[in-house]
């Protein structure tokens, strides 16, 4: 078991610790606002959040921190634990911004630097472990850890790194991307260079690829739920409607694989259904070329758009809305 403490002891103290470049929550405390600069120079302030806050606003400083959150008990009710620590509204920095397990952040991340999102792991026994990002996510290097949850999409200027079962619900993008295995994205533009693990799902039609196929390392077949997932032949048990929360089902669906979560992180296991489509990625005569003037990095770049839309159908609409049903669902707001 992980040592588990109490909030007691902080609330004695004060909430928020300041110095020169400095600001820090101490752990287990509310703040009714956020935390932004208010004179000059405060802009430059290296910001902490410690284990199990909340803060009530958004974030700004030079550099920022959310420190994972251990197991605390609740002061006033005996063997009720805290959530973890959760921010109601954005977090931006001039730097680098890491985000620890246990955080919910109900805004986006926008760094001049690095981003840094830990596994969705405990650091101890009972310790609260889920990270979920409801906005946008931006920065130079992005590394997004094992299990984590992003609503909004992800920029990243210089690489972007996934881990295992990470689901992003809109497009990543990034010159050079790494996916780990089991993942769900709503979409993916890689410019530079590509990696992707066994058992991914991508809900956009067309997947946006470097022009070079040698700079793709693509490891197993990646599921396209269009077109076979519009026939799911499981539609029965996962939701058979035209909903968003249906067709969320779907494209989360346990028949295609499952997750498994052991100590050290996430794997993904084949599940027992072979009816659904893979992008076309080793047959070339099915790809076609893209020119982009408007890229991540400033720069015209060629790039390889890989689908299963048929490029001559006689019926565009149709299969057009077939596919596009996938790329709406897992960018609705409803819960899925």
């Amino acid at each position: 078991m992980g040592e588990e403490f109490s909030s007691a002891a902080a609330i004695s103290v004060d909430r928020v610790e300041k110095g020169a470049g400095f600001i820090t929550l101490r752990p287990a405390q509310e703040l009714k606002e956020g935390i932004l600069p208010i004179s000059g120079g405060e802009e430059k302030r290296k910001v902490t959040i410690s284990s199990c806050c909340l803060v009530e606003g958004h974030i700004f400083g030079n550099e920022v921190n959310v420190l994972p959150s251990d197991q605390r008990n609740l002061s006033t009710r005996i063997g009720e634990t805290l959530p973890g620590t959760q921010v109601n509204g954005g977090i931006n920095a001039f730097g680098d911004i890491s985000i620890g397990a246990g955080s919910v952040v109900r805004g986006g991340l926008l760094a001049g630097g690095n981003i840094t999102i830990e596994p969705a792991i405990p650091i101890s026994d009972g310790a609260p472990s889920r990270i979920i990002i409801e906005g946008a996510v931006s920065g130079n290097d992005v590394e997004i850890g094992d299990g984590v949850v992003i609503l909004g999409p992800v920029v990243a200027q210089g690489s972007l790194r996934i881990g295992n079962a990470v689901t992003i619900r809109d497009y990543a993008i990034s010159p050079e991307v790494v996916i780990g295995e089991g993942c769900l994205l709503g979409g993916l533009i890689a410019s530079k260079k590509v990696e992707i693990g066994k058992l991914c799902t991508i809900a956009s039609p067309r997947i946006i690829l470097p022009v070079d196929i040698p700079n793709w390392s693509i490891h197993g077949e990646v599921r396209s739920p269009y077109p076979g997932c519009n026939n799911c032949p499981k539609s029965d048990e996962l939701g058979g409607s035209d909903s968003a929360m249906d067709y969320g089902r779907r494209l989360s669906c346990n028949y295609y694989s499952t997750i498994k979560k052991n100590k050290d992180g996430f794997s993904a296991v084949k599940g027992t259904c072979d009816s659904w489509s893979r992008f076309p990625i080793e047959i070339e005569e099915d790809h076609w070329k893209l020119e982009d003037s408007e890229s991540v990095g400033g720069e015209e770049n060629s790039l390889t758009v890989v689908s299963n839309l048929p490029i001559n159908s006689v019926n565009i609409d149709l299969e057009s809305n077939r596919a596009a049903i996938w790329e709406l669902t897992s960018e609705s707001s409803e819960e899925v």
